[in-house]
């Protein structure tokens, strides 16, 4: 699929961002955890990954190229926001989309691992199910459930010592 959309195949191309849109969409979503920028920034990773191709030297390695490119451009974004803020002095809305309601919530989940912070916003912020998920992740069902379980438990631990301080 990756050389077919390189040699200009439109209906490669089409499958491709099929196949990778969602998964894109449920890294930013985790790094963002602001599901307009999530889908912006999904939006922005995949015209990049396309229009980029020509730099991918192994095309079977697409799906980890496509992740990094995602990840990279929310870093970008959230490292833009953070100047801007400090540049106009501006402490942000009192009330966002998602975990920035919370700053408690919001401060546990940044130091969560970036694998169990995905599985908790898809799951609590986003109202997906564990399939979905796990579909997302390209991970197994049983897979996405324990990685939940794991997150809610170091979640828990982590608020609990926030109280405690």
């Amino acid at each position: 699929m990756v050389i077919s959309c390189r040699s200009g195949d439109k209906s490669a191309c089409t499958a491709l961002v099929k196949a990778y849109a969602e998964r894109v969409f449920a890294v930013c979503l985790g790094m963002l955890g602001h599901r307009q920028d999530a889908e912006d920034t999904a939006q922005q990773a995949l015209i990049k990954a396309l229009t980029n191709m020509g730099q991918l030297r192994d095309a079977r390695r697409f799906g980890p190229w496509m992740g990094r490119i995602a990840k990279n451009m929310c870093t970008d974004l959230q490292r833009r926001r953070s100047i801007e803020r400090r540049a106009e002095g501006w402490a942000g809305p009192a009330a966002q989309e998602g975990p920035r309601e919370y700053p408690q919530l919001q401060a546990a989940l940044a130091r969560l691992g970036e694998e169990h912070r995905i599985a908790l916003i898809l799951y609590y912020f986003d109202g997906r199910s564990t399939r979905s998920i796990a579909q997302a992740l390209m991970i197994s069902e049983t897979a996405a459930q324990a990685r939940l379980s794991r997150a809610r438990k170091k979640l828990r631990q982590l608020m609990e010592a926030e109280r405690g301080k």
